[in-house]
């Protein structure tokens, strides 16, 4: 029997790698294809199911059924006494804002499914945070507005039973009589939302200087020493509510806290500090289904 040349053994060895080599790569090149072409058409289905959402949202904001067109602000100050024998003031002292939202639903007098309220809550509630103090916000009493929420109770403990958690639910009313002490609201949108953020500053704070008696307003933070830069805040959330149609909006509501006025040169140490935002649709409520 004749032995096989070595060479020709090595070139068919060679041969036959080659062969298995072009085989692998035209797979890897079949799947890579393959896996292109299933990118490509996931793109082109995603960018389409995009495009059609950005259409249906266009088409469904298109008209404003909602919106907030006004805004009120009252800031002023206050403190809590605290009882003690000796000759000073021993002052809890807190800055608060009241707020009053009120919501546009561009009825024109004509009540109807799409523009009548059936629900409405406030989340995503964020308090920016001061250099000092402790913030919180309130579920307010409109008739009280202008008033501290801890001034128009007995104990403070019972303002804490309106402080607002993760979320505010309001029961809304289509006739009848509101009952401003509780969470309510007209589907019409004829009563505002209000609320009251408190800044507790400090506590026990001491001012000798009890011959000029105290006043308790904007100017005890004046007196007792605190900085207006120190107290800068603002505060944000989402109005969420849904019509007679079930159909779904929301606004984002951002407020930056009035103290001051650096054109007018006007501020919280004179007793309070009042601003009204109204504007055309300030914040729009976007329909999301």
């Amino acid at each position: 029997m004749k032995r096989k040349n070595k060479n020709t053994i090595v070139l068919s060895r060679k041969k036959k790698m080659n062969t298995k080599t072009k085989l692998i790569l035209c797979i890897l090149l079949i799947i890579f294809l393959i896996f292109s072409i299933r990118n490509i058409v996931m793109c082109q289905v995603a960018n389409r199911n995009l495009a059609e959402l950005a259409d249906s949202f266009y088409m469904s904001n298109a008209k404003t059924v909602f919106s907030i067109d006004k805004i009120i602000l009252y800031s002023s100050a206050n403190a809590i006494k605290n009882e003690v024998t000796r000759p000073v003031w021993d002052l809890n002292v807190y800055q608060y804002t009241d707020i009053a939202i009120y919501i546009n639903n561009h009825s024109d007098d004509e009540l109807d499914s799409e523009n009548a309220i059936k629900t409405l809550y406030i989340d995503n509630i964020k308090l920016n945070g001061v250099k000092k103090g402790e913030q919180s916000l309130y579920f307010k009493n409109a008739p009280d507005f202008g008033k501290s929420i801890y001034s128009t109770v007995e104990k403070k403990e019972d303002a804490d039973s309106n402080k607002i958690g993760d979320k505010l639910e309001f029961s809304v009313l289509n006739d009848g009589d509101i009952n401003y002490e509780k969470r309510q609201i007209y589907a019409d949108c004829s009563s505002p939302i209000t609320l009251e953020y408190v800044n507790n500053i400090v506590n026990n704070k001491i001012i000798s200087d009890i011959e000029n008696d105290v006043k308790y307003d904007g100017s005890i933070l004046k007196r007792s020493g605190i900085v207006l830069s120190d107290i800068k805040s603002s505060i944000s959330f989402r109005i969420n509510l849904t019509n007679n149609y079930n159909q779904k909006y929301m606004a984002n509501v951002y407020i930056e806290i009035p103290l001051e006025d650096s054109v007018t040169g006007d501020n919280i140490y004179s007793g309070k500090f009042e601003k009204k935002i109204e504007e055309e649709n300030y914040s729009k409520f976007y329909r999301l289904k």
